[in-house]
């Protein structure tokens, strides 16, 4: 190939670049609304309050410090979008996908997370006070910290997470399955656990709880709860 082909074949892919720049740019500049494209976006520190984002997709845009408020997220993908300290209070998240999700010290409280995927997450210190989680998917994850106080939890799967020091003080927990996830310390002070799923005798032994917590069938309390501050 001689020099001023060499040259035509680099112009065309260098303006094939920046108008594929300019299309991403120009996509983040869309207005909120259903169906929106913010993959890849940075919205930081943005007020959202009460947005429909149903059907909308946010793979990997950055929202850290942003309030989400009130929203909608009905149908909506989140891949590896970044929520870090962040706010989603009494927001609807219905067959949503949250994959790799960074929600650290990010609030939920009174959220509702409904048939959604939260595999491979990472919500440490959060809070989902008086929140509504039905049929999630919630496995291999990293909770640590989180705060679940209150909150309504059914047919949900930590399997294979960190739940470590979490608070599920007065949560109620409906065929919740607990299988191989670490429980060090997890709180489960004044809660009924007579119907999770596959809670060995060795996390209750290094969890937390009170006489007023409710064993599953075959479970005994330890002797070292009530655990010391």
């Amino acid at each position: 190939m001689d020099s001023k082909k060499i040259k035509q074949a680099l112009l065309l892919i260098c303006l094939a670049l920046i108008f594929s720049v300019n299309q991403a740019y120009a996509k983040c500049n869309d207005k909120r609304a259903p169906g929106v494209d913010w993959s890849g976006c940075k919205k930081t520190n943005k007020m959202l309050d009460g947005s429909n984002f149903a059907g909308s997709r946010f793979d990997s845009a950055n929202l850290a410090a942003s309030s989400l408020d009130k929203g909608d997220f009905t149908d909506a993908s989140l891949v590896k979008t970044d929520l870090t300290r962040g706010s989603a209070k009494d927001a609807r998240f219905y067959n949503s996908d949250l994959t790799k999700f960074g929600g650290y010290r990010a609030h939920f409280e009174r959220v509702t997370l409904q048939n959604s995927t939260l595999t491979k997450s990472e919500f440490s210190r959060a809070y989902f006070n008086n929140a509504e989680i039905l049929d999630v998917d919630w496995s291999k994850s990293e909770l640590g910290r989180a705060n679940f106080s209150d909150a309504l939890l059914e047919n949900v799967s930590f399997e294979y997470s960190n739940i470590s020091r979490v608070k599920f003080a007065n949560a109620t927990l409906t065929g919740v399955d607990f299988w191989r996830a670490y429980t060090y310390r997890t709180h489960f002070e004044n809660v009924d656990l007579r119907q999770v799923r596959r809670l060995s005798q060795l996390q209750l032994d290094i969890a937390c709880g009170n006489e007023n917590t409710q064993l599953p069938e075959g479970r005994w309390m330890p002797d070292s709860w009530p655990c010391s501050e």
